[in-house]
């Protein structure tokens, strides 16, 4: 299978045991007393039978579909659960937007890190992490804002 490919897994309770099943693999059965110990041996199970190499468990996509035995709650729970999923993109994007406006202000726009920050609504200490400060960049060898401003001007002029 690609590494792009997700394995639907089908878990029951039964007693005191979790059951997992992978339906689209033959043989693919396993068990635990508690899903983490499930989730591992999931994982094992289907690095054996597609013959993965080492290590290539924690790569591995599943989606999970859990059957407690009260419809109720597992559609309840699944419901959440792809909630949370939903609120994790959305954070990963706000963060990715957030770090290249952030950029974009000091470099660009010569705004400080305090006004990004409150423009941001975010603290000075996070636009510090994500955005390199003019002192920075001056120690790495970049032009300042107004160093850069300068080249451009000159480059308008003709003169650089």
């Amino acid at each position: 299978m690609n590494q792009h490919h997700t394995y639907r897994v089908v878990v029951t309770r039964e007693d005191d045991a979790w059951l997992a099943d992978v339906p689209e693999l033959d043989g693919a059965h396993t068990y635990a007393r508690n899903l983490p110990g499930l989730d591992q041996a999931v994982r094992e199970t289907i690095a054996m039978l597609e013959d993965m190499p080492e290590g290539a468990e924690p790569g591995i996509r599943l989606s999970y579909e859990y059957r407690t035995g009260d419809p109720h709650l597992d559609a309840a729970a699944a419901q959440l659960r792809a909630a949370r999923n939903r609120v994790a993109v959305e954070k990963q994007q706000v963060e990715r937007q957030t770090v290249e406006l952030a950029q974009r202000m000091l470099s660009q726009h010569a705004l400080s890190v305090r006004d990004a920050a409150t423009l941001l609504d975010v603290t000075p200490q996070r636009i510090s992490q994500v955005a390199p400060s003019e002192r920075r960049a001056r120690k790495a060898g970049r032009p300042s804002v107004k160093g850069r401003k300068a080249a451009e001007n000159a480059q308008v002029k003709g003169v650089a």
